[in-house]
């Protein structure tokens, strides 16, 4: 049993490194809007989109980690109550990290979100002062819904002769 809580501890140092990887990559992201550097945005969102995987992976392990341990369903913040004692001290430490490391992360991606929403809110605005459909409008072209309509009447074939 002490194996498989050995394997929870480098499952929850796992999801800190991540954390810390996301955590960059969105102050990065915030440094890329600030200077509108698109290029460099698009590059961080695929490392994001890879970091993506790279946690449902985290996650898979999870899901077949807690079952064997009798935590599923159990909160992350009473995990280390339901440890063996001897573990207890190292669970609670990897907990409280991984708890502020969210926190930290929390935090650098809503500065992110909020700095590309108002930029994006600014292009809306550029837009519609140029003429263009007003954010949440008609759609631009090759956009619009087709009508149904009949073919013109030199396209229409007689099967009956």
């Amino acid at each position: 049993m002490e194996e498989l809580y050995r394997s929870y501890l480098s499952f929850l140092r796992s999801m800190g490194q991540g954390l810390e990887s996301l955590t960059v990559l969105a102050e990065k992201k915030y440094a890329a809007a600030q200077t509108d550097n698109l290029t460099e945005l698009n590059e961080l969102l695929n490392q994001e989109q890879a970091q993506a995987l790279h946690f449902r992976g985290l996650e898979l392990t999870r899901d077949k980690l807690l079952p064997q341990l009798g935590l599923a369903g159990v909160p992350l913040s009473q995990v280390p109550g339901r440890c063996p004692p001897e573990l207890r001290p190292e669970v609670q430490k990897a907990v409280e990290t991984l708890q502020g490391q969210y926190q930290t992360y929390q935090r650098a991606s809503a500065k992110a979100r909020n700095l590309l929403e108002q930029n994006l809110h600014e292009v809306e605005l550029v837009i519609a002062e140029m003429g263009g459909p007003p954010s949440g409008g008609e759609a631009g072209p090759g956009y619009r819904k087709e009508t149904e309509s009949a073919p013109p009447p030199s396209m229409k074939t007689d099967f009956r002769a």
